[in-house]
């Protein structure tokens, strides 16, 4: 028997390995930052599993090699400082939007859904990458992970989205790639639906209870309906 579809009036979709394969890009970024700096370049696999929990994040594993280390603080601010601003100025040059994001936006968009994206990238990189590949027609509304003082997992990035589209959080799904996906969603009061192709860190999604995991961004039609007197 095939799955019921979720009704909602608003979908929520996360950035980086949700709907544009960006590491290419920020790995080259923090390793022109790690050059100037003169520390030792990391491998993109390597960055690859260290991305989704913020730059900070990023910058503290690529400096130290370590997934939980504590670089000193002024090295990390600079090493922050030099990374913004690397990324800025080549937000757009080797990332992908992946296979039927455009076509399914535009299907979610004709069929009236409202949409926005919830990220934990900095607004000023949230913007530029948007406008670069010309999702910003799609998601207008945008919440980066400095827009509040919190981020995913927290559900404020979710409930401020919500109330933007002028919707209740139980009319919004969750779409996206990690657990900081699933948590935010869960505790947010929304339906998660999580896809398995993106920046997960090695961890098993499962486990975290999404309501649905999916394989292909263009499946996601099939499990959202649009809710009456949107």
């Amino acid at each position: 028997m095939a799955e019921q579809p979720f009704a909602a009036g608003a979908l929520l979709f996360d950035l980086d390995g949700t709907l544009i394969d960006t590491v290419p890009d920020i790995a080259a970024a923090a390793n022109r930052a790690m050059a100037s700096l003169g520390l030792p370049q990391r491998p993109e696999d390597d960055l690859r599993r260290w991305v989704g929990n913020g730059s900070r994040k990023l910058m503290q594993r690529a400096i130290t090699g370590e997934w939980e280390g504590e670089p000193d603080e002024a090295l990390l601010s600079q090493a922050l400082e030099s990374f913004f601003d690397q990324y800025a100025d080549h937000v757009w040059e080797q990332s992908r939007i992946y296979p039927g994001v455009e076509s399914t936006l535009q299907e979610f968009h004709d069929l009236g859904f409202g949409m926005a994206c919830v990220t934990n990238k900095p607004e000023r990189h949230t913007a530029l990458l948007l406008e670069a590949c010309d999702l910003s027609r799609y998601l207008s509304i945008r919440v980066g992970g400095d827009t509040l003082k919190v981020r995913k997992p927290d559900p404020g990035p979710l409930l401020h989205a919500a109330a933007e589209l002028g919707q209740r959080p139980r009319n919004c799904i969750m779409i996206g790639d990690s657990v900081n996906d699933i948590l935010a969603g869960q505790a947010a009061g929304m339906p998660v639906l999580c896809l398995t192709y993106g920046y997960n860190q090695g961890l098993d999604l499962a486990a975290s209870g999404p309501d649905r995991l999916v394989d292909h961004f263009f499946d996601l039609p099939r499990h959202v309906s649009l809710a009456p007197g949107n």
